[in-house]
């Protein structure tokens, strides 16, 4: 599977990328939430982990942008806020599910197989 990850969070950037390429996915890296959006239309990729709060744009904003000519974007938001009224997004703005920071590598597989339901 193709993923897209998307944090401002060097770190975390090379953490997800080293989880997810040890588990066989193909990964491209966003920075910020503009560079996701980008990444998104030239890469095509299954899925989109995007971290809640980066720059440029949000990971909301972003998956916005992702959506707004009608595709399908299955959608992990990566987030250290644990605020419930980011958790009850609905409609076109919702992620197809969370995770929070910090997690472990099986939250990540499963949040990741649970978007990929989605597809």
């Amino acid at each position: 599977m193709k993923i897209l990850i998307a944090d401002d969070d060097h770190f975390i950037r090379i953490l997800l990328t080293d989880l997810l390429t040890d588990l066989g996915h193909t990964v491209v890296a966003a920075s910020n939430g503009a560079e996701a959006v980008e990444l998104w239309k030239r890469e095509q990729p299954d899925v989109a982990v995007l971290d809640f709060l980066m720059p440029k744009l949000s990971g909301i904003d972003a998956l916005r942008a992702m959506r707004a000519d009608g595709a399908r974007v299955p959608a992990v938001l990566l987030t250290a806020i644990s605020d419930r009224s980011i958790r009850e997004l609905e409609g076109e703005n919702a992620p197809t599910t969370f995770l929070e920071k910090p997690f472990k590598r099986r939250s990540l597989e499963k949040a990741l197989a649970k978007a990929a339901e989605t597809e």
